[in-house]
């Protein structure tokens, strides 16, 4: 068959092929219509889906943002001092006044925009705020809920830290110990003689003085650059 005969034939057959597609738009008009308006309407939905999200995550970030500047704002206890903070910057007159600002802007965002990535942070200073304010129980309650939604969040191991810390400061060492063991055996970026110091301490709280030797020891052999290095050795020389 000749090079131009097989050309002609494919020619044929796609003709063939569009005017049947023809014939079915024709005769299935309304149908082709209803399934464009139905692809249209996917299409044009999932764009504003995404719109609304990257719109509510921009908010959520921005709220965010207000949480940490307020957390870190001075306190002034003296109108010299207030006259005397940068311009722009936000003082209180007590921490406590501080804190529950705080409190309430971290609330303002979990109830706007508590499914987005700002959300776990927001819980973190709430928790902060709690404890601050001499809320304990409340403080302890909000970090554990965080633990449970967010487990593997970057805020996840200063959660687990401030949470251990209230632990031991009100005496329940034997709570606090796993937390500063889960500290201890992570990598990353978080210190794990953070975590040994406090799994140390609750050992030795828990009258268990060789594993408390262990903790110390393991400081002062694997961090010999940590601040707690000196600590670590005196309770070496102390407990041994």
């Amino acid at each position: 068959m000749k090079k131009e005969e097989r050309h002609q034939i494919k020619r044929d057959e796609l003709a063939t092929v569009l005017e049947r597609a023809e014939v079915f738009v024709e005769t299935n008009v309304r149908q082709v219509l209803v399934i464009a308006g139905a692809v249209l309407v996917l299409v044009v939905g999932g764009l504003g889906v995404r719109s609304w999200m990257a719109g509510r995550e921009a908010e959520g970030s921005a709220l965010l943002g207000e949480i940490i500047r307020t957390y870190r704002s001075p306190v002034a206890t003296s109108l010299e001092a207030l006259q005397d903070a940068p311009p722009g910057t936000t003082s209180f007159t007590t921490a406590a006044e501080r804190d529950q600002k705080v409190l309430d802007q971290a609330d303002a965002l979990l109830a706007t925009s508590g499914r987005t990535k700002a959300a776990p942070k927001a819980r973190y200073y709430r928790g902060l705020a709690l404890a601050a304010l001499g809320k304990g129980d409340e403080a302890i309650a909000a970090f554990d809920d965080l633990l449970k939604r967010h487990p593997d969040d970057f805020v996840a191991p200063m959660v687990r830290l401030q949470l251990a810390r209230l632990r031991e400061t009100r005496g329940e060492a034997a709570e606090a110990l796993p937390l500063y063991q889960a500290l201890a055996a992570q990598t990353g970026a978080f210190p794990p003689e953070e975590g040994l110091m406090g799994t140390a301490r609750c050992h030795e709280i828990l009258g268990q003085k060789d594993e408390a030797l262990k903790a110390y020891r393991r400081i002062v052999s694997e961090f010999p650059d940590s601040e707690y290095v000196s600590e670590a050795r005196r309770k070496v020389d102390e407990l041994s």
